[in-house]
């Protein structure tokens, strides 16, 4: 059984956190007092310590375990319950400390103790005049709308994620709603639209589902990356105490359905990929200005397992030795730091990079980058998407169309149809586990019947 801490033991943990309280246990909360507070050690783990305020009776700041700062109000409703019993006392919490000083626990309803206290005063005088002192806390968030507990959300809690880049232009096109393109101003003008704009208490399931609808007639796969963004967005503002509670529940069957690549279309074959490469050939001969950098950008993504957007499309010079034939990757989707090594396939076209490199102003910072860009409208410096070449390459070789990511998926099939040896192309692919490549790995009926003969042959042989 866990032991309780004593009120001596609180006070002297108080103490040494350099906050000195009164004869009554209290002192006047403010800035310093926040800053100092820190929860009491226990063990392996820790507990919360509550300050009372020496001024205004039921104001109160608070640390949890997890060193989140708040401040809190208790009072007792006024009156009695069914039992003829007072009513027990409620913790009402005001809202997390707003500190100026570290700009990272920014939270969207951070406050001051001065805004805290006035609060606290504002509930007791509710209370005196029998009304709810909910209504504080519930008239201040009243005007936070979906727009600005998005915008909070996307500056203090996703920056932390991997994909901030994918829910910052997420958060810019259909919450922010600023985009150039014309379908967007369309998109813009639907009712459903609106609801960025209205109080985020007020909005309910319906709203969500009907963003969601309208969103989904320009792509359903953004609307599913909205959704999940507004699921978070809800959470965080639950959190902060913003909301009460989520509303914005989206079941399966209220999303879009997405394709399962790999489960439910073919990556390409040796034979297509041959197709491909030769169609790349072509292209560059074709108009070699315009189409050098996409083409062998794409003819790299084909003869690596790395990633193509974020491994081959952005490789630097730094990161690639000639010498030992290996590319060093440091940041990667795993925060595993991982070496790639490549052919003289792949070596013949950084050779062709190189020399083109040499042939051009090499001291612009595009040509840091293996791959750069060539268009001066471009936000980054290296080749970032070529689509539009992708396509011209389908089309030209005559295949159906995959997405880019699919070379990396028809890399896996095609390098385990050669070895047999999954574990072997996890580790040069730089997948962390084997569950993640057994998801690309697409075994065809040949390769099945291929086994089946070498298991046969191998225990007939034993045998």
């Amino acid at each position: 059984m866990k032991k309780k801490i004593s009120r001596k033991e609180r006070l002297e943990h108080i103490k040494k956190c350099g906050i000195d309280l009164d004869e009554d246990g209290r002192i006047r909360i403010d800035n310093s007092v926040m800053s100092k507070l820190k929860p009491i050690p226990y063990g392996n783990n820790a507990e919360e310590i509550i300050i009372k305020d020496k001024n205004l009776m039921g104001f109160r700041a608070r640390v949890s375990a997890g060193k989140q700062r708040a401040f809190i109000f208790r009072y007792r409703p006024k009156g009695k319950d069914e039992d003829g019993n007072y009513f027990e006392k409620i913790n009402k919490t005001l809202g997390p400390w707003y500190d100026k000083n570290n700009p990272r626990e920014k939270y969207l309803i951070g406050i001051t103790p001065a805004v805290a206290r006035k609060m606290a005063e504002e509930m007791k005088a509710k209370i005196r005049n029998n009304e709810d002192p909910n209504v504080v806390v519930v008239r201040r968030n009243k005007g936070k709308t979906l727009c600005d507990v998005t915008k909070l959300w996307v500056e203090n809690r996703a920056k932390s994620y991997k994909s901030y880049e994918n829910y910052l232009s997420i958060y810019d096109v259909y919450f922010k709603q600023k985009s150039k393109r014309s379908d967007h101003r369309n998109l813009y003008r639907l009712p459903a639209m609106d609801i960025v704009n209205k109080a985020i208490v007020e909005l309910t399931k319906d709203d969500y589902l009907n963003f969601h609808r309208s969103i989904s007639k320009h792509s359903k796969t953004q609307a599913n990356r909205a959704a999940e963004t507004i699921r978070l967005v809800e959470q965080y503002a639950v959190e902060t105490g913003v909301v009460k509670k989520r509303v914005a529940h989206f079941q399966k069957k209220e999303l879009n359905k997405e394709i399962e690549r790999l489960d439910r279309e073919d990556p390409y074959s040796l034979l297509d990929l041959h197709k491909y490469r030769k169609a790349i050939g072509q292209l560059i001969k074709k108009d070699p200005a315009k189409f050098r950098v996409s083409c062998l950008a794409l003819r790299a993504a084909c003869l690596i397992g790395a990633r193509s957007k974020d491994q081959v499309f952005n490789l630097k010079w730094d990161q690639v030795n000639l010498k030992t034939n290996k590319i060093k990757y440091i940041d990667t989707k795993n925060d595993e730091a991982m070496d790639l090594y490549f052919d003289y396939r792949f070596r013949a076209v950084l050779r062709i990079m190189l020399n083109y490199r040499r042939t051009i102003n090499h001291r612009d910072k595009r040509f840091a980058y293996v791959f750069p860009t060539l268009s001066k409208k471009s936000k980054t410096k290296y080749l970032k998407d070529p689509r539009k070449t992708h396509s011209s390459i389908i089309k030209l070789a005559g295949l159906e169309y995959k997405c880019i990511h699919f070379l990396r998926h028809s890399w896996a099939t095609n390098g385990y149809a050669a070895t047999g040896d999954s574990m072997a192309i996890q580790e040069l692919g730089g997948w962390l586990d084997h569950k993640s490549v057994e998801k690309y790995i697409k075994v065809s009926d040949e390769i099945k019947k291929k086994r089946t003969k070498q298991i046969a042959a191998y225990k007939y042989h034993v045998a």
